[in-house]
């Protein structure tokens, strides 16, 4: 690990940095309110548009040297690591993630993966990463710290803060600036002995080797402190031919124990989460537009036809959301790939459902850190959106530039 010259925003030449950041490009459903809050906002350079006679990866190149000679991005003029701590509510609780961005020599030995790339979103990112010679927004990798020996680190060093802000959803923000260069050296040397398990950034991390930058920006945290917090990660299915709600069901109950609760509401849906996540054996609840007064929750009974195949690894068999994913929504009711979206939202996915966007919400259990290294280290693949670690790593707190 080593330090970096970020390129940061000049607030005295902007509204504040709570006006200039966004989410990053992955989960943002709808730019346009990012476009309207700041004509400088980072969703300009995380997610840029196509203008007439330029495409947007040179839209966006031309946006970031516009702001750099107009002093509305500074170079950093010091080598630092940057801490970075939210603060949060989930699940009725308050939780902190503290962890910090530098620079991470490129490893496939010691930096493990768990989740499948897509072609479509490589290519972009390689394209926008490559044009601006620059990462907008950072790979996003755990360590085991239960010693809290990088902890104590980043909580004495010596530390310069330079952003304080709460965003719309009341996650507030804190960003420091750490330059010295024996605390800086500790962490390093700490961190240099640790495997990285990558937790977001999957796309992000494969255009870095594709690339050959020998060393890509990294936000790390302790993968086993109480701020790390996963959500699952919901199943929209719109089916190319109708399919009813009665041949779902009667395609699941060879293996699943299926019971009808009344739906009154979002009180209702949390109960049936709650429920899912705390099911020792696969367990996950649906909603379909052909029943719109109930929820469905289905409780595995006997055992599915993918833990008898005989090449697929014990790991995957023991995971939750590949039994779910794979075995049961894929393999035993035949949703194909092609009908399946995906969100963390679960009030929109009763919405979409209401209003027609889609026929059927899948809601699953959340994957556990623990299933989620033990999938790594046996370099092994999760069903795609598996996870989502919250919140999210804000683009535009700090930008680093390669070439």
């Amino acid at each position: 690990m080593k330090p970096f010259k970020g390129i940061l925003y000049n607030t005295q030449k902007t509204n504040g940095i709570a006006d200039l950041v966004c989410p990053p490009y992955d989960v943002i459903e709808d730019s346009e309110p990012y476009y309207a809050k700041n004509p400088f906002n980072a969703i300009r350079l995380e997610l840029p548009r196509d203008l007439p006679g330029t495409d947007r990866y040179q839209n966006a190149k031309n946006t970031f040297e516009e702001w750099l000679s107009k002093g509305v991005l500074v170079s950093d003029p010091r080598e630092s690591v940057y801490v970075y701590e939210q603060e949060f509510t989930a699940q009725s609780a308050t939780f902190l993630r503290k962890g910090f961005i530098g620079l991470h020599k490129l490893d496939r030995e010691r930096i493990l993966t768990h989740e499948q790339t897509r072609q479509k979103a490589k290519a972009d990112r390689e394209q926008l990463i490559g044009t601006l010679k620059t990462y907008t927004s950072f790979i996003f990798g755990l360590y085991d710290d239960r010693e809290k020996n990088i902890r104590r680190v980043l909580d004495t060093a010596p530390a310069e803060l330079l952003f304080e802000f709460a965003n719309e959803e009341s996650i507030k923000t804190r960003f420091y600036r750490i330059t010295d260069p024996d605390s800086i050296g500790t962490i390093g040397s700490l961190l240099d002995t640790q495997y990285i398990y990558i937790a977001d950034g999957h796309h992000r991390l494969d255009v870095s080797y594709r690339l050959g930058v020998p060393y890509a920006p990294f936000y790390l945290t302790d993968m086993y402190d109480r701020g790390i917090v996963i959500l699952p990660y919901h199943r929209l299915v719109r089916f190319a031919q109708k399919r009813s709600l009665a041949e779902l069901i009667s395609a699941l109950e060879g293996h699943m124990t299926i019971e009808k609760r009344s739906f009154a509401g979002d009180d209702s849906i949390k109960d049936v989460l709650s429920f899912v996540a705390a099911s020792p054996s696969p367990a996950f609840a649906f909603f379909s537009a052909d029943d719109q007064r109930h929820l469905y929750v289905a409780v595995e009974k006997s055992p599915l036809p993918l833990y008898s195949a005989p090449d697929l690894h014990d790991s995957l068999k023991k995971l939750k959301v590949n039994a779910i994913h794979s075995g049961i929504i894929r393999g035993i009711m035949k949703i194909k790939d092609d009908e399946i979206s995906f969100t963390e939202d679960h009030e929109w996915s009763i919405n979409s459902v209401r209003n027609g966007s889609n026929d059927l919400a899948f809601f699953l259990p959340p994957t556990t850190v623990d299933e989620v290294r033990d999938i790594a280290e046996n370099g092994l693949d999760m069903p795609p959106k598996s996870t989502f670690f919250y919140p999210k790593i804000l683009t535009g707190l700090v930008f680093y530039r390669y070439a």
